[in-house]
């Protein structure tokens, strides 16, 4: 048993994680399927709801929507009075019980930070990118970063199909390319003032020399 901010948080039947205590903010509890990987990062993703409710004592209804970092999570009740954690499908699809899809694109953004020693800026769902045309259809990216407004992620992604004419560029959000581009989401919590660039299926990281 592990507490968090007065949470229990237990292991039942080595198949979910379990929040106790919660029922005193929801009138329900919380659990989540155990997946592929260790157990750390369930426990890690439980913490996280555990500390959006006691902090920010939400009214949480079926079906609703919650980000975890850059990834969607869903709450979905069964019929034990409990919550359970579904996730977004890697192409937006629909939901699936369980975290693994979000447990793994935050681990690989902040190894590839890590690998740049750079600090992780998770962008959300429910921020703006700005793509070129190109993007969607799985074409080679130039992405560049810059500081932004909060509800922008500061990312540019552009293609050899941009023509120069920055008012042919469009704001999207963040989540259409998340779906549709899953391949790039690792590179996607790299701070402003840096770029990543993809060509004959590498991709390099640099400081942006225009900041």
């Amino acid at each position: 048993m592990i507490l968090h901010k007065g949470i229990e948080i237990n292991v039942i039947n080595n198949t979910y994680l379990e929040a106790k205590g919660l029922h005193f903010y929801l009138d329900k509890e919380i659990r989540v399927a155990i997946g592929d990987h260790q157990s750390e990062n369930y426990v890690d993703v439980i913490k996280y709801i555990i500390d959006y409710i006691v902090d920010s004592k939400p009214i949480i209804s079926e079906n609703q929507n919650i980000g975890y970092y850059s990834w969607l999570l869903q709450f979905r009740l069964d019929g034990d009075n409990c919550y359970d954690l579904y996730e977004a499908n890697s192409d937006g699809s629909g939901f699936n019980k369980g975290c693994d899809t979000a447990i793994s694109v935050v681990r690989q953004q902040s190894e590839i930070c890590w690998e740049q020693n750079l600090i992780p800026l998770f962008p959300n769902f429910n921020q703006s990118v700005v793509i070129s045309d190109g993007v969607y259809e799985g074409k080679d990216i130039e992405g560049i970063r810059y500081d932004s407004p909060q509800d922008e992620t500061g990312w540019y992604l552009i293609t050899d199909d941009y023509n120069g004419d920055i008012k042919s560029l469009k704001m999207v959000h963040f989540y259409h390319v998340a779906f549709a581009r899953h391949d790039i989401m690792k590179y996607l919590a790299i701070p402003p003032g840096y770029r990543f660039l993809m060509g004959n299926g590498n991709i390099q990281i640099a400081k942006d020399e225009d900041e």
